[in-house]
């Protein structure tokens, strides 16, 4: 092939591949709760998901998500506005200060205003957390408290029936309930699970330890959120929410679990047979994650608000004939924050000065790519004391930073020990990998408005200015 012909070929293709999301490509959001990354087939055979198998198969693959905060309200707050707690001010389960940040104040844009400013008509259906959708900014929708979901994608179909006749771009956005407690699918999903051998994860534990990185109460206290009350109706007498939990209380746990899983993963098959009928797939991106993860009984904890990976980590794909690359797995580390631009910038509509996340369009030319050096996540247990205090996490390539609720350190590296189990905070080989990402945390501390600083004073880890600079951050 001649030279010049073959540059032509290239320009053509990259021309193309740039002219994928042209068209205004309509958005459908599942925001689903509670649920962790290894609770999904594509992660463990064991859990039966065909759909979201199928989605992520033939979309892209974003294996290494995490939320700003693993804890309801905070995460939603957060995945709206584009910003950390400590900046809207909802630090746990209070939507007090969304409403006067976002509603009345207006200091704060979201997501469903800036796209509705730009012609989307937008929806969301299904558990808000936040109050009526219309007040944050959807243009339609309403809080659904359905714990199976069934009204939530009842409506979902309404609205595309509709939408499919009017023609206009469209974010509709789902918050399903599943697979929150109380794990409550019906019948016919728990038998799936009837027969099913679950094995326990290597940092299972029947009760937690009495230490402040597994504390899921006000920074100070050592308590542990889950109650007594049964997980799920009709369960066995003894077989509780709370710790200590027995290995075998906690597998018929993990069944009624993964049934709320294949219950959402039906309905989310469903949703997208019912965009292909209306003539609407081939125009639709389609973006699955989580508020936040679930522990699960990993280190002796149901529940999430820890910075273990159970609690703060997602799964996350996008799926869409409109994507330049398929059939894709990224190791990037991506964050709940990135969602807001990154349908602002596949909608080519302008980001507002306010985010802190990253789009991921690159990621989505070329799933080798990143748009960050490291994650931040953060999370203040409920009772919720004031913003600025609670569990902060650094995630980087390999390695996680722990600042916990009453200033101790963690450092895991999760090559070697992917469970976390073995604390290195002391060992003086990684001391030069710690203060980099304790320099990590300050600057992230610094771009929040956090007064609180690491235990070592930051000046002593701090990198160099140009490097600061130059970084891929948060």
């Amino acid at each position: 092939m001649k030279p010049l012909l073959l540059v032509a070929l290239l320009l053509l293709g990259l021309e193309t591949r740039s002219s994928c999301f042209a068209a205004r490509p309509n958005f459908v959001v599942i925001f689903s709760d509670d649920h962790t990354y290894r609770a999904i087939g594509y992660n463990n055979p064991a859990v039966q998901t065909p759909n979201l198998d199928r989605l992520a198969a033939t979309g892209l693959r974003l294996d290494r998500a995490f939320v700003a905060s693993p804890i309801c309200v905070a995460s939603r707050a957060s995945i709206y506005t584009g910003t950390y707690p400590q900046r809207h001010g909802s630090v746990g389960l209070s939507n007090g200060a969304f409403t006067q940040n976002v509603v009345v104040e207006k200091r704060f844009t979201t997501l469903p205003t800036v796209l509705g400013q730009a012609g989307y008509h937008t929806a969301l259906y299904g558990k808000s957390h936040l109050g009526e959708p219309t007040t944050f900014g959807f243009a339609e929708g309403r809080e659904i408290r359905d714990p199976n979901d069934a009204e939530t994608f009842a409506e979902a179909e309404k609205f595309l029936s509709r939408e499919a006749k009017l023609g206009r771009p469209f974010l509709l956005w789902l918050t399903p309930h599943n697979p929150h407690v109380p794990l409550s699918a019906p019948q016919r999903f728990k038998d799936l699970y009837k027969d099913t051998a679950i094995p326990l994860d290597p940092n299972w534990r029947e009760s937690p330890l009495l230490q402040s990185f597994f504390n899921q109460a006000a920074a100070g206290q050592i308590a542990f959120r889950d109650g007594p009350l049964p997980i799920y109706p009709n369960a066995p007498a003894g077989q509780t929410s709370g710790p200590p939990r027995s290995a075998a209380n906690m597998k018929e746990v993990i069944k009624a679990y993964y049934a709320d899983v294949s219950c959402l993963d039906e309905q989310v098959g469903q949703l997208v047979a019912r965009l292909k009928t209306a003539g609407l797939y081939e125009n639709t991106i389609i973006i699955y994650l989580s508020d936040n993860g679930y522990h699960l009984g990993n280190h002796g904890l149901g529940n999430k608000i820890t910075m273990h990976e159970e609690s703060v980590r997602v799964p996350m794909f996008i799926h869409s004939p409109l994507l330049p690359v398929k059939a894709a797995k990224s190791n990037a580390l991506v964050s709940s924050l990135d969602v807001f631009p990154t349908l602002l910038d596949l909608a080519g509509v302008p980001a507002p000065s306010q985010l802190m996340g990253k789009s991921l369009r690159p990621i989505l030319a070329a799933p080798s790519a990143t748009v960050r050096e490291y994650v931040v996540s953060e999370c203040v247990g409920p009772p919720e004391r004031r913003v600025g205090t609670g569990h902060r996490m650094v995630r980087t390539d390999h390695f996680k930073y722990i600042l916990s609720s009453s200033d101790e350190e963690a450092f895991f590296d999760l090559r070697s020990d992917a469970y976390e189990l073995k604390n290195l905070i002391a060992e003086p080989a990684l001391a030069g990998e710690i203060a980099r990402h304790r320099a990590f945390l300050h600057e992230w501390m610094e771009a929040v408005g956090e007064k609180r600083l690491p235990p070592v004073a930051a000046e002593e880890n701090a990198p160099p200015a140009k490097a600061r600079k130059n970084r891929k951050s948060q």
